[in-house]
């Protein structure tokens, strides 16, 4: 694997106000990409500019030709408060309406949904609403012992989006996602890890480390490799089975003649470690 430099640096949005405070960072450091919701005072509860940076941080995580695997976590102490109440909801709620309806706003769940780099999601704290929405986009939840999960949105007389209702009856079942859609009740980690919301559950201090090497494993491997995998996934969760195997098939045939292909069965006979370059 490639000797990648390190790097620290706030993310914006060409359509983001310049002057509004970065709540977003974004990190590259041996091929992992960590982006950090930081704005702890509101537990990293997204407004508009949160949106933008946000998603500007997951379309470079995407074209980022050194990234290889995407860490997703917030400043202690909470993972993702949700929308930013104060600010969009309420009085600001058909402003919001119009924004979603007529295109101009476009939620982070989108650039996530594209991001063909594996994302882990390290859920710190918190994820509510539309923060534990965005971690269902995740393709893997690691959870500190302090995290909770709440699909809030009834209790705000709306219903949460198109994603949590294709996703969570995928990953945890139908009766359980319908306990947490139509009731909102909030549960804690343990519980999450016990209907497979969450892949592990580990101590609050343990639960960057764990998903830094974790994701570390996921760079190691085949970049194309694990982008072909993570399609698949998707494909197999959302039910979409006819356009899952075409896409395996094709897959199977291309992968067979990349250089990685080659380079991992040499590494093989030659007892030595593989070296991958994505092509």
């Amino acid at each position: 694997m490639s000797d990648y430099g390190a790097r620290t640096e706030p993310e914006g949005d060409d359509m983001a106000d310049e002057t509004a405070v970065q709540t977003v960072r974004y990190e590259v450091e041996e091929g992992i990409a960590t982006v950090t919701l930081d704005d702890p005072e509101v537990y990293n509860a997204l407004d508009y500019d949160g949106y933008a940076q946000l998603s500007a941080a997951f379309r470079r995580a995407d074209e980022d030709v050194e990234v290889r695997a995407v860490v997703f976590t917030g400043t202690d102490p909470g993972f993702c408060a949700g929308d930013n109440v104060k600010k969009l909801l309420g009085s600001g709620a058909a402003e919001l309406s119009r924004r979603l309806s007529s295109g101009e706003l476009e939620l982070p769940g989108g650039p996530i949904r594209r991001c063909r780099k594996p994302v882990i999601a390290a859920v710190n704290g918190a994820a509510i609403g539309y923060g534990m929405e965005l971690a269902l986009l995740a393709d893997i939840r690691i959870a500190s012992e302090r995290a909770r999960f709440s699909e809030m949105f009834v209790r705000r007389a709306i219903i949460a989006g198109a994603d949590s209702f294709e996703l969570l009856p995928a990953i945890v079942g139908a009766a359980a996602a319908a306990e947490l859609l139509m009731g909102g009740e909030t549960i804690d980690a343990a519980r999450a890890g016990s209907m497979g919301l969450v892949s592990r559950v580990v101590a609050h201090g343990d639960l960057q480390a764990a998903a830094r090497e974790l994701a570390g494993q996921l760079a190691a491997n085949p970049p194309l490799a694990v982008q072909a995998a993570k399609h698949a996934l998707r494909l197999a969760m959302t039910g979409q089975r006819a356009q899952l195997r075409e896409f395996i098939a094709g897959a199977g045939r291309d992968l067979l003649r990349t250089e990685d292909h080659r380079e991992s069965v040499a590494a093989f006979l030659e007892k030595r470690p593989a070296t991958f370059n994505g092509r």
